[in-house]
């Protein structure tokens, strides 16, 4: 099922569906020999969902659901209705877009790619044909999480009036269950985006009694085993991250710094520092996230925290901070792990800087690794417009594979 085009790779070395730029009787043609195959394997879902996106945008929506619905009844043909909706959507065929959802015979299914299409509508500005699709939806947990993702659209667009509405909205829709919890987050995030400070702290407040709530249930099996309780105390549930990145999304760094205190268990406590550097790095609090990054023992989580203060850093601009996580990642022997070092080298590529980031991959020791950093930063060279010194890296990297996606990048 694969069509002319080109793979490409996400620079942490991820794989991609693939960009077919075949012509239409080519791909109508692929679509019946995907047709004659039941059905897709795991291994060619990516083609199949690229396949049909480019059925999609050749008017070929019959072609493009016959596509989809052989990956089965199963998550992934329900996540790829999701992304072929999404990427329509997106591409600006509202028209085509609703007759995909409509296709969905899933009913949970269309009622996530309703929400889809409400999201698309407020990213225009079309907000009252947004509110419509929304209240449309019949199960409350995707009706939730549309109205917050409504919301913080709107936010974004510097429209209080219609946030306010959107907020109530998922107010009056909102209880404390487990399908709120990956919703509070965004519901913080649009409030704080509004000015309206008092209600994040409302929605950072539910947040917090889940975590606690999921905390305590921990508890209560650990108690069978032993009697041996800590007050205050925090587990790593689900709820945990979330929570810390929103207190530090709410400014409330302080209280950040508390609630890591009482994550208990070694793992957990590693896996929360990694999180809230990573935050703190976000919101412009870099000497707060390096402290913290450089406090954690774990291996992995420690390198996550460093990637994650290198790519703020590069949003930033900031190549005083590149260089002092650039010494930290060398001086804590990280030139082993492949997050902050491509990190690293592909902020200096961001900048600009190319002879830094082609300094930087030159250093590492460990061939496999220096390749794959040598790929990342070609790739990253070309993004950011230095074609030139892209391909003449990309050219000096020995395995044909990383070669190719560096000289073609997505």
């Amino acid at each position: 099922m694969r069509a002319v085009g080109v793979a490409s790779s996400s620079s942490r070395g991820a794989g991609a569906a693939l960009e077919f730029s075949a012509s239409t009787p080519d791909l109508i043609a692929l679509a019946h020999a995907a047709g004659r195959a039941r059905p897709v394997a795991r291994e060619r879902l990516a083609d199949a969902i690229a396949l049909a996106r480019a059925l999609a945008r050749t008017s070929h929506l019959g072609q493009a659901a016959q596509v989809i619905r052989l990956l089965g009844a199963t998550d992934e043909q329900g996540q790829a209705w999701l992304s072929l909706v999404r990427q329509i959507a997106a591409d600006g065929d509202d028209e085509a877009a609703r007759a995909l959802a409509d296709a969905i015979g899933s009913r949970p299914w269309h009622a996530k790619a309703v929400g889809v299409l409400a999201e698309s509508r407020a990213r225009i500005g079309e907000y009252e044909a947004a509110r419509s699709l929304a209240m449309s939806i019949p199960y409350p947990h995707d009706r939730l999480r549309t109205w917050a993702s409504l919301a913080e659209a709107s936010a974004v667009s510097g429209n209080p009036t219609w946030t306010a509405e959107f907020l109530d909205r998922a107010e009056q829709t909102e209880t404390l269950d487990d399908w709120t919890v990956p919703t509070l987050p965004i519901l913080i995030r649009a409030a704080e985006a509004a000015g309206d400070h008092s209600r994040a702290l409302v929605f950072l407040a539910r947040l917090e009694s889940a975590a606690r709530r999921e905390h305590a249930d921990r508890e209560a099996l650990r108690a069978v085993r032993t009697s041996r309780l800590q007050e205050g105390a925090l587990s790593d549930t689900p709820a945990l991250l979330p929570l810390l990145q929103a207190v530090i999304s709410v400014g409330e760094y302080e209280r950040a710094e508390v609630l890591l205190a009482k994550v208990r268990g070694w793992t957990g406590r590693a896996k929360a520092r990694s999180a809230v550097a990573g935050a703190l790095a976000q919101c412009g609090k870099a000497g707060r996230a390096e402290r913290l990054a450089c406090s954690i023992k774990d291996p992995g989580h420690r390198a996550s925290a460093l990637a994650a203060l290198a790519d703020a850093a590069a949003v930033a601009g900031n190549a005083a901070r590149i260089t002092a996580v650039g010494k930290l990642v060398a001086a804590s022997g990280e030139l082993v792990n492949t997050g902050p070092v491509i990190a690293v080298g592909e902020a200096w590529a961001a900048l600009g800087a190319a002879d830094r980031a082609e300094a930087w991959v030159r250093s590492i020791a460990m061939p496999a690794l220096r390749v794959e950093a040598q790929a990342a930063v070609a790739e990253a060279l070309a993004i950011a417009g230095d074609l030139g010194r892209a391909e003449a890296l990309a050219l000096d990297i020995g395995d044909l594979q990383l070669r190719g996606e560096a000289l073609y990048p997505s």
